[in-house]
């Protein structure tokens, strides 16, 4: 009885333990492209962050169009001083002068301006995301050609080992049993890759759901991605796009009215601002017989003759002309940036085709090879020269749709736009 009862509490120990060892592992959701943006624009917990600023900066227009509060005023006279003299209580305004509603426009165009930065942010946030699948993509086709790989490797080796004996048999075996061994370290290092690439994406995405891990609807880029094959505009119609989307050219349009609006509100600190007030006013002496008393109403008039902010209105003025000069460089630059990423989008398109034909040929080499070596018509060797050439052929095809993919992802960075097929676009 005792040694089945410290039996059962050795169970029960190591249940706990590997309870307690065993990782808890996240619930994959293969999601397409579009999909994974969208969680990742409504859930991300940085771009909450920029929407709270945003919205406490929105406070701004309500400080900006603020009225001065009411001052109470009092003045009391004692003694013999109160004989010929009136003591006074009551309440003096100031108010501002044509200033507080260019004011609130200032900071209105203020807002605007952090309102397109955000949108900004947020393309940005887009295309980090785009980067990141497509790097899990072009990770998981790594490692299925690895894996494909290493099948051929096991193959060969049980090849070398059925083929009849020959004088390099022992030779070939060998070379195939360590190009095996080679191969599963390759298959280690890309599934490692893969695994990286895929806690980059929801570590962009950042969500707070630490139960839930974000993966890519297809399977590789060998697959069918009609995003590859998408249509490249003219670069007339691209040009007109980016100036009317590229958000450097919407931030420079709303800092130009920001520094208008600025420059507007610096020039009404000329108005003259005044203060009203008004009350009762009485004089009170035990001498006198009765009590003079009465109402009083005053007016000041706060005029800038000694300092007429000519500092503030220059330095508006100079902010205003820099915006606009700014607008224009980053028109100028923009438009050169855009020939630029629009040549090595073409370009790179091409030359992913190219490499698409080449890869074709290359496989039917390595099908050639393979059977050209089972009949005894190749050495070893030669299979294996020509699955290497192979090998790299498939990794300058992969190299070609990732210039072409983050050529386009430049592209769109610059152009202001996520898609380049939207039809509301061209």
């Amino acid at each position: 009885m005792l040694k089945f009862s410290c039996m059962k509490k050795i169970i029960l120990l190591l249940v706990a333990i590997i309870a307690l060892t065993t990782p808890i592992y996240a619930k994959v959701i293969n999601a397409e492209l579009e999909d994974i943006i969208k969680i990742g624009i409504e859930k991300n917990q940085d771009l909450e962050i920029k929407r709270l600023e945003l919205e406490a900066s929105n406070k701004d227009i309500k400080i900006a169009n603020k009225l001065k509060n009411p001052q109470i005023q009092s003045n009391v006279v004692m003694g013999n001083v109160a004989l010929g003299n009136s003591s006074q209580a009551g309440i003096a305004i100031p108010i501002e002068i044509a200033k507080r509603s260019e004011r609130k426009r200032a900071a209105i165009k203020a807002y605007e301006v952090k309102e397109t930065e955000l949108k900004q942010y947020e393309h940005s946030f887009k295309l980090q995301i785009m980067k990141a699948y497509f790097d899990i993509l072009y990770a998981k086709s790594v490692y299925k050609i690895q894996q494909d790989r290493l099948k051929l490797f096991n193959d060969l080796v049980k090849i070398t080992t059925d083929k009849p004996k020959y004088p390099s048999y022992e030779i070939d075996n060998l070379k195939a049993d360590i190009q095996y061994a080679q191969q599963l370290i390759e298959v280690n290092r890309a599934k490692s890759n893969l695994l990286a690439k895929q806690f980059e994406l929801n570590k962009i995405l950042n969500t707070g759901d630490e139960d839930i891990m974000y993966d890519t609807k297809e399977s590789s880029l060998l697959a069918k991605w009609g995003f590859l094959d998408m249509k490249l505009p003219q670069y007339d119609s691209l040009e007109k796009i980016a100036l009317q989307y590229s958000y450097v050219v919407k931030i420079s349009d709303k800092n130009i009215s920001l520094s208008e609006a600025e420059l507007s509100s610096m020039k009404r600190n000329r108005i003259p601002d005044i203060t009203i007030g008004g009350g009762y006013a009485w004089q009170a002496h035990p001498n006198v017989p009765y009590q003079y008393g009465g109402a009083y109403a005053g007016l000041n008039i706060d005029i800038p003759v000694l300092y007429t902010f000519k500092p503030e209105i220059q330095k508006a003025q100079i902010f205003l002309e820099r915006s606009k000069v700014s607008k224009k460089a980053y028109i100028s630059q923009l438009k050169y940036q855009l020939k630029k990423d629009y040549n090595n989008l073409k370009y790179s398109k091409e030359n992913m085709a190219h490499s698409k034909k080449i890869l074709e040929n290359s496989r039917k080499i390595v099908d050639l090879s393979t059977k050209g070596y089972i009949n005894g018509k190749n050495s070893y060797t030669d299979l294996v020269i020509n699955e290497n050439g192979h090998q790299e052929v498939i990794s300058q095809y992969l190299g070609a749709m990732s210039r072409y993919f983050y050529s386009y992802l430049e592209l769109m960075q610059d152009a202001g736009c996520d898609s380049l097929i939207e039809d509301e676009l061209l």
